[in-house]
């Protein structure tokens, strides 16, 4: 674990700016994410709270980026095999789930303000909304100059414009409320918000779980790997295949491969490991293999599960 490859000046330095202008991101939206706290309390609107509960996944969205930019500098070592890569999907688990309790409770109080109708401040509200709204933009506005490919900051700018669309809601609901007292609207906002957070959370949870339990990439297909790797030259049979992910587009593979009687006596084990490992790379993408070469007769097969 002691050979690295040195990082470039350039980028060291390109790190460095995406970096800071997460930070600036991430203090914006911090900033915000209390003010909304407090504007709806004191306001009374829960489309600000169910807001401020939205805003809550881009701060988190952005510190995971953070975090996970730091984490990626640190190489492997002799406790951490793979490294950090699982830090990533650890933190859009969290995350996710965090959000379900959030609009458990926003759904819970829309409901008993369906019944018990609660007096607004309008203008307050307004001014608040307005003021989040111009906070999404100016964070998404920051992402837009981050030249990165890393996944955590794609997301945490989709997150920035799925929140700008719920504080333009929040906007309109405060206008709605101002112009001509029709407080259910705020009920009604508060509810895109929730589906907007539902929408945007769903399937990041479900993937973030399935990469947890070391589930096969939705990407890739268990069987046709297993069919492609038998129909390889000199494969008798294949077993103990696991296919799971050890961080976002990172599939891993390890298996036992049967050889049949002509490769084991030739012994030219090697080339049939070395084709199956340049099968694996340039047709399913998978380029962390572990394979263990077995010649026909081999019992120990029969210990694996």
């Amino acid at each position: 674990f002691k050979a690295i490859t040195a990082l470039s000046p350039y980028h060291k330095t390109n790190l460095s700016t995406s970096r800071k202008l997460l930070w600036g991101a991430f203090w914006i939206n911090l900033l915000f994410l209390i003010i909304e706290i407090w504007g709806g309390i004191y306001t009374g609107s829960l489309a600000l709270l169910s807001d401020a509960g939205h805003m809550i996944t881009d701060v988190g969205a952005l510190g995971l980026a953070i975090i996970v930019s730091r984490l990626a500098d640190r190489p492997p070592n002799e406790r951490r095999t793979y490294g950090y890569m699982k830090t990533e999907i650890l933190g859009a688990f969290i995350n996710g789930a965090s959000l379900f309790a959030i609009c458990g409770f926003i759904l819970w109080e829309a409901i008993q303000r369906i019944h018990t109708p609660q007096p607004i401040l309008a203008f307050p509200m307004l001014i608040v909304a307005i003021m989040g709204l111009i906070a999404n933009v100016i964070s998404a506005r920051i992402l837009i100059n981050v030249k990165s490919d890393d996944i955590n900051i794609r997301a945490a700018y989709l997150h920035l414009i799925f929140d700008a669309f719920g504080s333009l809601g929040a906007v309109i609901s405060g206008v709605f409320i101002w112009l001509w007292g029709i407080y259910w609207m705020d009920t009604i906002a508060s509810l895109l918000i929730v589906a907007l957070i539902l929408m945007g959370t769903w399937n990041m949870l479900l993937n973030s779980i399935r990469m947890l339990i070391d589930s096969v990439p939705e990407h890739l297909n268990y069987a046709e790997i297993k069919n492609a790797i038998i129909y390889q030259e000199h494969i008798l049979d294949v077993h103990d295949l696991h296919i799971w992910s050890i961080g976002q587009n990172e599939p891993a593979l390890s298996a036992h491969l049967i050889l049949r009687e002509d490769c084991t006596d030739t012994h030219h084990w090697d080339q049939c490991l070395k084709s199956t490992q340049d099968m694996l790379v340039h047709k399913f993408q998978i380029k962390h293999t572990t394979l263990q070469m077995e010649p026909h007769d081999f019992p120990g097969h029969e210990n694996c599960d």
